[in-house]
Order: C-alpha cells, then sequence, then structure tokens
C-alpha cells in the first residue's frame, strides 16, 4: 500500500516508479495483464520500487524479480527490472527484462522506450530509431521522450531533417522545458547543417534552463567560438 503525504492510502501509479525519462509517461490504457497482477506480485514491484528510491540497487532487482516470478505477465515490472539492470550496467539482462514485457503486452508504451534508452546507450542507432518509431506510433500526441530519443537517433543516422523535426515535435510538447537539453539537441543538429544563428539560438536557449556548471561552461564556450567566428 501506498501512502500520501497524511498518513492515507493513495493511488499507486507503477508509471512514476520508472527511472527518467519513462517515469514522466502514462500509458493510456489498462491491460487485462495490469488487471490480474496478483497481490504478491504487486507487493514486491511496490517493495522494489522503494528500494530504488533509496538507491539500493541490489534490493529492488531481488524485490522486481519476485514480482516476475509471482506473474510473469507483469509488463511494469520486467521494464523496472530491465532499468535497474541498465544502471547495474547488465545492458544484455536488461534487453531482456524489457523484451520480455512485450511477451505479457505487446503494446506496452514503456517497454519501447526502455528498448530505445538502452539501444541509445549502446549507440546502436537504428535500434534506437526504430524502437523510438515504434513508441511514436503508440503515442504520438504527448510522448516528448521519444520524440528526443527519435531526433537524437536521425541525428547519429544523418538524417536531419527528420532529426529537426522531432526535436521541434518534443520542444513542443515539453513546453516547461523540463528537458532543456532538447535545445542542445537542436543545436547539434543545426551545427550539422550549417546553420550557425539557428545553432547559436538554441544553446542561448539551453542556457536559460541549464543548470549544470560543466555544461554552462561547455556551452558558453562553444558561443564563444560561434560569435567569434560570424564576427571575422
Amino acid at each position: 500500500m501506498v501512502y500520501d503525504s497524511d498518513g492515507k492510502p493513495t493511488a499507486f501509479r507503477e508509471e512514476a516508479c520508472f527511472l527518467p525519462p519513462l517515469n514522466s509517461i502514462q500509458t493510456a490504457t489498462v491491460g487485462v495483464a495490469d488487471l490480474q497482477v496478483p497481490a504478491k506480485a504487486r507487493a514486491e514491484f511496490e517493495n522494489g520500487c522503494a528500494s530504488l528510491r533509496k538507491k539500493k540497487l541490489a534490493d529492488a532487482e531481488k524485490h522486481l524479480r519476485k514480482a516476475t516470478e509471482q506473474y510473469q505477465k507483469y509488463p511494469a515490472a520486467w521494464v523496472l527490472l530491465g532499468q535497474v539492470l541498465e544502471v547495474e550496467q547488465k545492458p544484455q539482462e536488461a534487453i531482456n527484462a524489457c523484451s520480455h514485457s512485450l511477451a505479457a503486452a505487446r503494446d506496452y508504451l514503456p517497454a519501447f522506450l526502455c528498448l530505445t534508452d538502452i539501444a541509445s546507450r549502446q549507440e546502436k542507432w537504428e535500434d534506437a530509431l526504430r524502437f523510438s518509431a515504434r513508441a511514436l506510433e503508440l503515442e504520438p500526441t504527448t510522448n516528448a521522450a521519444a520524440y528526443a530519443y527519435n531526433a537524437t537517433a536521425n541525428l547519429k543516422l544523418h538524417h536531419l531533417l527528420e532529426a529537426e523535426k522531432s526535436a521541434l515535435r518534443a520542444l513542443e510538447i515539453d513546453a516547461n522545458n523540463s528537458e532543456p537539453r532538447v535545445h542542445f539537441l537542436l543545436a547539434q543538429i543545426y551545427a550539422a547543417k550549417g546553420d550557425r544563428p539557428n545553432t547559436a539560438a538554441q544553446l542561448r536557449e539551453y542556457l536559460k534552463y541549464a543548470k549544470d556548471p560543466d555544461d554552462v561552461a561547455f556551452v558558453k564556450n562553444t558561443l564563444a567560438k560561434l560569435d567569434g567566428a560570424s564576427a571575422r
């Protein structure tokens, strides 16, 4: 059972346990597999979620493995287990876990985002493009994370028009700039296109929201070089 700040029972939303950026998404529907999750499996999932918030990865993995043993068609448990395994630097096990969730629910959006994230970290850009495209087929209107992944994969594959389109869509959805690195991604896209004015404009937008001192210093240095080149 999950409780709010007043100690009262509250609804448990499994997606809120996911690691970024998956914790920002909401699945549109509740599947049959979700409705059939046994109480013991759900309890293990909640315990795994609690352990993860305490940064106890080994405990989180243990609880999530128990959750999937209790109920093998538990999509959320498989995805969260995949994310934990990825953090633990067990990429193949992570892929297997996220893929297993699709055996339980073949159109489960978090599973495709999980696989996209792993592929991106491994720089397998064709896979990242394929998985992100499927995620966007499932949810094309609110899925800023998938558009950002899609834009990155297209940039790495030198599909600059498609990359720009997806990055702009990500910014449109993320109106509050909760993920400002999309501005940096757009700057990279414009730089690849040789568009200095838009490169500089996006870097300046990024600086409005960036918090990491190293990132800020790097972007300021890049802007200084761009301004110097423009002045010649």
